[in-house]
């Protein structure tokens, strides 16, 4: 994904978007609507790294700042990487506005109905409306959005990936649960049983769902395979540190050092201990073909 640069005219949609959900989603389309109805280039502004922990709170990231940028492709022509600092953090709600405005071609801008910014988050939509007003830029305020009743919003996606509901966490999402990381080697284990395994290295920042197996397609190469994902420990073998392991269906290559997509689909059963390798092996193939069952 580009980087926004700063000649360029440009709708900017404002947030932190970590999980880019359904409200998310409808910021950054009506961003990009607007600037192609206004012949302006759309960018997404969003926080390069987790900015919780300048808060103090030691929660993950549902997309980590990669992932984002790899899920906004299509959906907008830039993105604006801002880096949550203890500088940011308290710096006031018209310096926030001062920086960005005379860093970037700035025509409009696009928020939710629950924007906040600046020092204390003192900085809100009616402010930010001011501010553009006086600075010749177009304001626009989105309304939230629900679903089945429920506002949409990062904290309940969390919840429903601590519980392994990866299904209802794609309603909210607007897609599926998705990790990106780089292919390591792991313990070779997928090669007892003829099933090609990516093991992912995870970002500390990275949110992982609830430990268990998952149905789920991946991309590699820009090509889109079926099978399991096990997040968790491999207790079989006796080991208990948690890794990200696809094993992946039809497929034949060297996937070492390459970077891979899985989006995860439905949970499929819990991490278990079998009594031997080969039952363990009965039951992955089992896994694999969730999709055809």
């Amino acid at each position: 994904m580009r980087e926004l640069p700063t000649e360029k005219k440009v709708c900017l949609a404002l947030g932190y978007f970590d999980s880019l959900h359904v409200g998310h989603r409808s910021i950054v389309s009506a961003a990009n609507g607007y600037a192609k109805n206004n012949r302006l280039f759309s960018a997404v502004a969003t926080f390069s790294n987790n900015a919780y922990k300048l808060f103090n709170r030691d929660e993950k990231s549902v997309y980590t700042y990669a992932e984002r940028c790899t899920l906004l492709e299509g959906l907008c022509d830039f993105v604006l990487p801002m880096r949550f600092d203890a500088k940011m953090k308290n710096r006031s709600a018209e310096d926030f506005l001062d920086t960005l405005f005379s860093g970037y071609n700035i025509k409009a801008v696009v928020v939710g109905y629950d924007y906040s910014f600046g020092a204390g988050a003192k900085g809100d939509t009616d402010l930010l409306k001011k501010y553009c007003s006086s600075h010749g830029a177009e304001c626009i305020v989105l309304d939230k959005i629900e679903i089945d009743g429920t506002r949409v919003s990062t904290t309940v996606i969390k919840n429903l990936l601590a519980s392994g509901d990866v299904e209802n966490a794609e309603k909210y999402l607007g897609a599926p649960f998705m990790i990106k990381g780089k292919i390591v080697h792991g313990r070779g284990a997928g090669h007892m049983f003829d099933i090609p395994t990516a093991n992912i290295k995870i970002p500390l920042d990275k949110l992982l769902p609830k430990q268990g197996v998952y149905g789920a397609e991946c991309v590699v190469d820009g090509e889109r395979y079926f099978g399991a994902v096990n997040v968790g420990g491999r207790p079989t073998f006796d080991l208990s540190k948690t890794v990200v392991e696809m094993m992946i269906k039809d497929f034949d290559d060297n996937v070492y050092d390459k970077d891979i997509c899985i989006y995860f689909r439905k949970f499929l059963r819990p991490v278990q201990k079998f009594d031997t390798p080969a039952q363990l092996s009965k039951q992955v193939h089992e896994d694999i073909c969730w999709s055809e069952k």
